[in-house]
């Protein structure tokens, strides 16, 4: 089997076991990159660690690719050579014996402050007309003068922030997967990992329950929950209301809707909750990743702690 052939046959793999199209996306332009430094005709038995190791250099020195980026290429290959030898197109796989480890500075999860998520969320709620504490009331009386867009955006900002949801796992909710009764939206996640996320907020269920109201209103032809007037909200479009929101709001930094999964997540662990249950929430296969997230906690307590040891001091000086 020649690199060409095994690309198709493992992005088609990707697409069977129901990756996300922005992964698979990723996946091919990588794969490409290698086709064309080691030739898309290569036998697949033929690479080998030296010839991975020449990529590794010719991604870091040639291109000067950010330690990042190459990592996300080393990562790709490593996935589709694995396939390949569990479906025992090869031996064994030239990873196996090679050291591709690209050493990244570690980086805390961004997340945003306390009165920032305030912001952020009056913000949304202004857009759609709403001031002040959000009832049930104002959303219904919102749900039937605001645009779409202006209660998508309030919608995916609310749930964001409640659930630690990701981005392409929100675009991907359809109405059948909201259980308002329950209080629960069930979501298919990274791997096609199903889990259940809870919205405990009587004012969100109410929120959602008039957004599906305006939503049956308007002509969109999908069953995905987030819409606009011309179809489903996809995540770039996700992405570019939670930035409007942002600068609407006067946020000093751009702000993502990666960065509202971080605060759900910082916040549940800062008031509390169990790490074990943050990691399910967020659907982390490893619980190594959520516990990056107490780092941040650490670092907001070490905050919490000289604010109040100033304070302590400034007063026993008077």
């Amino acid at each position: 089997m020649t690199l060409d052939e095994a690309c198709v046959a493992f992005l088609s793999h990707c697409r069977v076991k129901n990756l996300s199209p922005h992964s698979i996306r990723a996946y091919a332009i990588d794969l490409r990159e290698f086709e064309r430094f080691a030739g898309a005709a290569t036998l697949v038995t033929a690479v080998d660690r030296h010839l991975l190791r020449r990529y590794l250099a010719h991604l870091m020195d040639t291109r000067k690719l950010k330690e990042t980026s190459v990592r996300r290429r080393i990562a790709c290959l490593k996935v589709m050579f694995r396939w390949l030898e569990l479906d025992e197109v090869i031996e064994t796989s030239p990873f196996h014996r090679l050291d591709a480890r690209v050493r990244l500075p570690r980086r805390l999860p961004r997340s945003l402050t306390n009165d920032e998520a305030r912001r952020l969320q009056s913000a949304a709620a202004a857009r759609a007309g709403i001031t002040g504490r959000l009832t049930a009331a104002k959303v219904e009386r919102a749900a039937r003068r605001a645009s779409l867009d202006d209660l998508t955006a309030l919608l995916a900002v609310e749930v964001l922030l409640c659930t630690g949801l990701r981005v392409g796992e929100l675009a991907s909710v359809t109405v059948d997967d909201i259980d308002l009764a329950e209080g629960v939206i069930t979501v298919n996640g990274k791997g096609s990992r199903q889990r259940r996320v809870f919205l405990p907020d009587p004012e969100l269920r109410a929120l959602l329950a008039s957004y599906l109201g305006a939503r049956a209103r308007t002509a969109h032809g999908t069953d995905h929950l987030l819409v606009t007037a011309q179809g489903a909200a996809f995540t770039q479009h996700i992405r570019k209301l939670v930035r409007e929101t942002a600068e609407a709001a006067a946020l000093a930094r751009r702000v993502t809707p990666h960065m509202l999964r971080h605060t759900a997540a910082t916040q549940l662990l800062e008031n509390g909750l169990d790490i074990r249950f943050v990691q399910r929430l967020l659907g982390h296969q490893s619980i190594s990743t959520t516990e990056g997230y107490t780092t941040v906690t650490d670092t907001s307590l070490r905050t919490s702690i000289t604010e109040a040891r100033a304070r302590a001091a400034g007063g026993t000086r008077r």
